[in-house]
């Protein structure tokens, strides 16, 4: 697996495509117009992550800033991971500690600073949000685009250890 951090205009289209072609995984009634409005916001607010297998096809994509909207990014020691698509082959356990721990490793080298790992996960989707629940904590609740979100929060170093001891007890 290889992280690419988006940078040229070619990084962008690879991610607006994955985005496109994957964003019923959000809902299976996100409409085109608001999937563009979302796509521009995240182009032009956040870092912008592809994942890529060895065969250099995009199997996964993430978007994340330093501090939360709330507080205008000031609080750069806060990443919030403001969205994160998996493609449906690739969502397992497996596949999804993996890549979550290595987006984490990569962020670190990026923005040393950090040590609180801030996302949210909408309520109807049961799955993810007991995931979550297993190493963060909820720390606010809101509405989103879809319905009810609760937001998450771990200490970066909690998050990566869990992450890590996950990964080994997979690979036995």
């Amino acid at each position: 697996m290889e992280i690419v951090q988006c940078k040229t205009d070619n990084d962008y289209e690879k991610f607006a495509v994955f985005f496109l072609q994957n964003r019923n995984i959000f809902d299976d009634m996100y409409p085109i117009l608001d999937t563009l409005g979302s796509l521009y916001v995240m182009i032009e607010e956040t870092n912008l992550l592809l994942f890529q297998n060895t065969q250099q096809e995009v199997f996964a994509a993430a978007s994340y800033t330093l501090g939360v909207r709330e507080d205008q990014f000031k609080n750069k020691h806060i990443v919030f991971i403001d969205c994160a698509l998996l493609k449906k082959e690739y969502q397992n356990s497996r596949s999804f500690v993996k890549g979550f721990l290595q987006m984490l490793k990569h962020i670190l080298e990026e923005h040393p600073e950090v040590k609180e790992v801030q996302f949210y996960a909408y309520r109807h989707h049961g799955y993810i949000h007991r995931l979550y629940k297993k190493f963060a904590t909820i720390i606010d609740e809101k509405e989103g685009y879809f319905g009810m979100q609760d937001v998450f929060s771990v200490e970066f170093h909690k998050l990566t250890t869990f992450l890590e001891e996950f990964n080994k007890k997979q690979t036995i």
